[in-house]
């Protein structure tokens, strides 16, 4: 009698976990950069019904030429990976302007012009001398200036020549290491706490004052922050980088699968004493196992944390790649996008960019909704400390009804629709909008669609992750990569990166992994040669 043979197992060259940049740029990589071991197989696996991570463009209605940005929304000039990679991809791009010098800057109860905040005698803070003098050049490198001509022992300061990396590992201010003080501590010892308060009322942000260490706060907030940094952003929305990287790695041969949910893996010895990552995913209610030789986890870190904490990496005796995973913060923050029948703020000389406020809702970007329609949109990004006014209102469960334009052409109703805002949030969202410009409301002015986002929710935990105190940034930056050695398992993404919180960052790890421990070269957009086809 004979028995019928077991069909053998479908076994990954490499398996990818996280649909986000990160993912499908180190899938597209492997499959079209030769190297010596170059996989024949390689799959993605995402647990959403869709591919982009943190950035999601979505088109309102009324506004077909829109691309409103729930998620990242721009890059920078200095940024050198993406500002590369974007041409190369073929993707258009435009500026994206932010500080124009007729918007607004409500603070202090002082209705301002952003052309105002150059100006000591308009602004309602209480300057030193030295201060209203370098108000043009920003307290943010006024304060890195001053203590870094104590921490490096020298009268005079080239912001742009400063050893980052080595102060982050060796130096100190007033005997502590860099690394173990806040950098609201060091800032407020630099300069005043009236141009503390200026510098983050201004921002828009709370995040990148409280949450970061002073070695890798400070050249974070210059780098892409700072006074010559100009801002672009992609016609099509940001969301059309991952779904080009998406296209070129299935034309590669890569395959993407989308709702499933990896549960938990292992390192798993097989029959002829080999080992495998074992992988368990769920889709849709039934678990399904897949086999590969090397793992990439392109995650943050709560969804690392919400996998299952056992196995050869993540197991409770794991102690280092526990103490690696959780050395960076996430940061919750949302993005709330209010349409209106009219630009009622171009009757104030507005017209894109960037206004400002101390009130809760921190910061609006009058967004490009194209030229077909007298609609706008108003965009609110939030983060920090004022999460607290707005996590009620967030909690509601009355949605916003949206409405549409008379005689608008059709949009993409689901998508939009599938980002539904709180209804009281919408409500005061906008009053604090009207307050910043200065206009009573009316009916008319009331807005008629809405979207909201949620960063902090699982699984990402945040829309960004930030070096806090006590880590060394660039020990662990280097180590996550593969974190226990003789374990085939990678971890890449933002979140560990020295551009926390950019599509930059996304691209430095997956690359640092790439190179460090697949052996590719440099990448074709950086060289300026050609990939081979598929």
């Amino acid at each position: 009698m004979t028995h019928p043979t077991a069909p053998r197992k479908t076994v990954l060259d490499v398996a990818i976990v996280g649909g986000g940049v990160s993912g499908l740029y180190s899938g597209w990589r492997l499959l079209t950069t030769p190297s010596p071991d170059q996989p024949q197989t390689v799959s993605l696996f995402e647990s959403s019904d869709r591919v982009g991570g943190r950035l999601l463009s979505v088109t309102p209605p009324g506004m077909p030429e829109a691309r409103i940005e729930l998620g990242g929304m721009r890059f920078t000039t200095g940024q050198q990976l993406v500002m590369s990679l974007v041409p190369y991809l073929k993707l258009a791009t435009e500026p994206f302007p932010v500080g124009q010098n007729q918007n607004m800057a409500y603070l202090r109860g002082h209705r301002l012009r952003t052309a105002d905040l150059n100006d000591p005698d308009k602004i309602p803070y209480v300057l030193t001398p030295a201060e209203r003098d370098g108000l043009q050049g920003g307290f943010t490198a006024m304060a890195a200036e001053n203590f870094l001509q104590k921490v490096m022992d020298q009268p005079h300061v080239d912001l742009k020549t400063v050893p980052w990396e080595k102060l982050a590992r060796s130096g100190k201010y007033e005997g502590h290491y860099l690394r173990d003080l806040p950098m609201r501590y060091v800032f407020n010892r630099s300069v005043s706490h009236e141009a503390f308060q200026f510098a983050e009322d201004t921002s828009g942000y709370d995040s990148i004052f409280f949450t970061w260490n002073a070695a890798d706060g400070f050249p974070w907030n210059l780098a892409d922050y700072g006074a010559t940094i100009e801002y672009k952003r992609l016609v099509q929305g940001y969301e059309s980088l991952p779904l080009t990287l998406r296209a070129k790695f299935e034309e590669a041969g890569g395959q993407v699968h989308l709702k499933h949910r990896l549960i938990g893996f292992d390192h798993v010895e097989q029959d002829d004493g080999s080992k495998l990552i074992e992988m368990h995913f769920d889709r849709d209610g039934h678990r399904e196992t897949v086999c590969t030789r090397q793992l990439i986890l392109a995650m943050p870190r709560r969804s690392l944390e919400l996998l299952a904490q056992n196995g050869a990496v993540l197991g409770p005796e794991q102690h280092e790649v526990h103490r690696l995973i959780k050395s960076v913060t996430p940061i919750p923050l949302f993005k709330l996008a209010l349409c209106y029948r009219e630009r009622w703020w171009e009757k104030l000389g507005i017209t894109q960019g960037q206004s400002v406020t101390d009130l809760p809702i921190r910061q609006c970007y009058y967004w490009p909704v194209g030229d077909d329609t007298a609609a706008g949109a108003i965009l609110i990004y939030n983060d920090g400390l004022d999460l607290d006014y707005w996590c009620d209102l967030m909690a509601h469960p009355a949605k916003f009804q949206n409405k549409t334009l008379a005689g608008d052409v059709p949009w993409p109703e689901q998508e939009w629709n599938q980002h539904p805002a709180p209804a009281l949030m919408v409500q005061e969202a906008h009053r604090q909008l009207l307050q910043i410009h200065g206009i009573e409301d009316r009916p008319d002015l009331q807005p008629y669609a809405a979207a909201f986002r949620n960063w902090g929710e699982d699984p990402f935990g945040g829309g960004a992750n930030f070096w806090p105190q006590h880590v060394e940034s660039h020990d662990v930056a280097r180590r996550i990569l593969q974190p226990v050695r003789e374990v085939p398992v990678f971890i890449c993404g933002e979140a560990y990166s020295h551009s926390q919180g950019w599509v930059e960052g996304a691209l430095e790890t997956a690359e640092a992994m790439l190179q460090g421990h697949f052996g590719l070269g440099e990448p074709p957009y950086l060289t300026g040669t050609q990939p081979p086809k598929a």
